[in-house]
Formats: C-alpha cells, structure tokens, sequence
C-alpha cells in the first residue's frame, strides 16, 4: 500500500461548484441574454452566490479558448469581461478574495458612496481609510456592487463635456498604448468604459489635431 491509497475506500466523488450556483433554476437565455434589464437581474442574483468567484475564472478560461463572450459571468456582463482581460493584459490580476469583500454588506456604506468615482479614487480613498486594495480589484468591486466601473471621473456641475470629449481631453494616452498592443476597439472601448463610437469620435479630434498647420505637419 503506497502514502496515497487506503485500503477499504473508495474515491470521493469531484466537487462541482455549479451545485451550488444561485443562478440554479434561472433560464439560460436571461443568463447570456445582451439585454441590458437582463444582465441587471442576473447580476443582482449572483451579489449572493457563493461561488461567484469560481464561476468567473472557469468562465474567463472558457470564453478565452472558444472566443464565445456574452451574457453575465460570476457577475460580471461581457464588456466587464472584456475590460478585465485588458487589465490583466496591462498586468493588472484582481485579487478576486478582496473583490468580494469589498463588494460584501461589510464595505457597502463606502462603496456605494463611491459608486460614481473611478476605481484608481476609490482605492486611494480606501487606503486612506486603512484598506490597501489594487485599482484593478476595487474595479472588480465597483462591478459587483452594481456600479459601472468607468475609468472616466465625475464631472464637475459645470461641465458640459460630452462623453467623447472627456475621453478625448482625458484618455489619448491610455489609447494610444492600448492601440499600440493591437487591442480591437471593442477591446479598449470596454476598458476604458465607453462605447467604441466615443473612442472613434475621441480618435477622430487626436487625429485632427495631429495633422497639418499651413501645410506642415505637426506632432
């Protein structure tokens, strides 16, 4: 008999996280609907599941293999998806642990407090309460909790910048390196947390204002 056998036993049967998914019972359709009233509910159902975690890595490992994304996914929507996988692209990994608790009933007077504020704001104002958290996961928290997670700040009361305009005045270098890595559009609209016609309007004013002055061109 070798360290590793007992005699008299038999092989305890693969635990499968999905037993205990609180989407159970929940049509498939709704899951991986595109509807934006159909992720809400779905994503309001996973803030209590307890294998959300589990759900999201098994699902991002799927998605990456077969190029099939849509739908919620450990309550995330497809677009959060996207934007996390430019994240870790960049070399940002959430600590997903932290995530949940940031998201949990424990922080929510903070966090939805925040809701609004971008999530590199959120983590400098958490460590200023003591908690040290990456962007990147407080960015997975803020979706969790049901906020958008946009990289774009609140804007002033005074301030009648369209969305396309704050991207242009406020995001041409996270573009532009992002466009240097070959990401589709998609891609960085998503992580950035605009539609791709913003980025195309905010592209358009970069290239303007990159062309020529009385013929010469200028950086």
């Amino acid at each position: 008999m070798t360290a590793t056998t007992r005699l008299g036993t038999t092989p305890a049967a693969p635990w499968n996280w999905r037993d205990f998914a609180a989407c159970q019972g929940v049509d498939t359709e709704t899951i991986f609907s595109e509807q934006s009233r159909d992720q809400e509910q779905v994503q309001k159902i996973c803030r209590g599941c307890p294998v959300r975690i589990r759900c999201l890595t098994d699902g991002i490992a799927f998605e990456d293999s077969s190029y099939m994304v849509w739908g919620v996914v450990g309550g995330l929507t497809h677009l959060q998806r996207r934007a996390l996988r430019v994240e870790v692209l960049l070399g940002n990994r959430p600590n997903l642990e932290q995530a949940r608790k940031l998201a949990s009933p424990a922080y929510a007077r903070f966090m939805h407090e925040w809701k609004s504020w971008p999530a590199q704001t959120v983590a400098e104002e958490l460590r200023r309460h003591g908690v040290i958290a990456a962007p990147v996961t407080v960015r997975v928290a803020l979706w969790w909790i049901g906020a958008k997670g946009s990289l774009l700040r609140p804007k002033s009361p005074g301030d009648k910048r369209l969305m396309w305009e704050q991207v242009r005045d406020e995001h041409q270098e996270t573009v532009s390196r992002l466009r240097e890595m070959r990401l589709s559009l998609q891609d960085i609209a998503a992580f950035v947390g605009v539609s791709h016609w913003q980025i195309e309007q905010a592209q358009k004013e970069w290239n303007k204002a990159a062309k020529t002055v009385d013929g010469v061109k200028v950086a």
